[in-house]
């Protein structure tokens, strides 16, 4: 990505599902796979949902400034609200003008 931004990405998913999305969507950049979801719910406050079928965990973006500190997070329940790539520059944008 531009600016320098390193992106990364992770599911719940295992290897195979998660490479496959990968794949399927043309992305760039890395993926990991198997993430225990409440442990990430846990260190994280990324939220989940329980049915009686699965535990879903919801897409929670972050955005960390080069020394290891979350400026940014967001969490989403559907595809509408999630950060896209042209959030992140502009943020990354307004806090490089401002500094």
């Amino acid at each position: 990505m531009e600016g320098g931004i390193t992106v990364a990405a992770a599911s719940v998913d295992g290897i195979e599902d998660t490479a496959a999305l990968k794949d399927g969507l043309r992305i760039g950049f890395p993926m990991y796979a198997g993430l225990d979801v409440h442990a990430v719910h846990e260190s994280t406050g990324a939220f989940i949902q329980d049915d009686e079928n699965r535990t879903i965990l919801h897409a929670t973006s972050f955005l960390v400034t080069p020394d290891g500190i979350v400026s940014d997070a967001l969490s989403s329940t559907g595809p509408i609200g999630r950060m896209t790539p042209a959030d992140v520059l502009r943020k990354v944008a307004f806090v490089n003008r401002m500094s």
